[in-house]
């Protein structure tokens, strides 16, 4: 947690693939983020965050059925909600949307809660890349180029390497998938 909290960069396993992480809070670190991954700015990175309750501090009003989707989804989603407080500008969509999935992961959780701060999370792969499914898969420059590797699940066979799902909300409270 100290290097988040010094703007460094982590490179860690999540609950859907390996990735990228920083303080969501800090404009430096999500500028160093898209600058290691060589991912446009405009291209908005999504928060994680370690429960529901987070998601409240971060968006003025959460949707009944974004609150039914994290409650019984069978796999990680991400819900675009259709602005976002509370984090770095950078993260957010040129609409102002922000992107939140509550992490369900406890290595992950355990970092969000020490840090006392969402992360900014995105895959370990330089843009248009594969995504990683294991570690070994994580290209080199990304290894080499963050401030602290996590030796969780360094050693686990490859996991299914899907990417969360994720459903964008509107103002009105409807929604659409973005992908399933």
């Amino acid at each position: 947690m100290r290097v988040l909290r010094e703007g460094g960069i982590l490179l860690h396993a999540t609950d859907t693939v390996w990735g990228l992480a920083c303080d969501a809070t800090n404009d430096e670190a999500v500028k160093r983020l898209n600058a290691l991954k060589a991912r446009h700015p405009e291209h908005p990175v999504l928060v994680l965050v370690a429960d529901e309750g987070h998601v409240e501090q971060l968006v003025d009003e959460v949707p009944e059925a974004a609150w039914d989707l994290m409650e019984h989804s069978d796999r990680p989603t991400t819900v675009v909600y259709p602005s976002g407080k509370g984090v770095s500008d950078l993260l957010k969509g040129a609409n102002g949307s922000l992107a939140i999935r509550c992490i369900r992961e406890d290595y992950t959780t355990y970092i969000i809660r020490g840090l006392g701060k969402p992360i900014a999370s995105t895959s370990a792969n330089l843009t248009g890349g594969p995504t990683p499914r294991s570690f070994r898969d994580v290209p080199a420059e990304l290894k080499t180029g963050v401030n602290h590797v996590s030796a969780h699940r360094r050693d686990e066979p490859p996991g299914s390497g899907v990417p969360s799902m994720m459903v964008a909300f509107d103002e009105h409270g409807r929604f659409q998938f973005l992908r399933k």
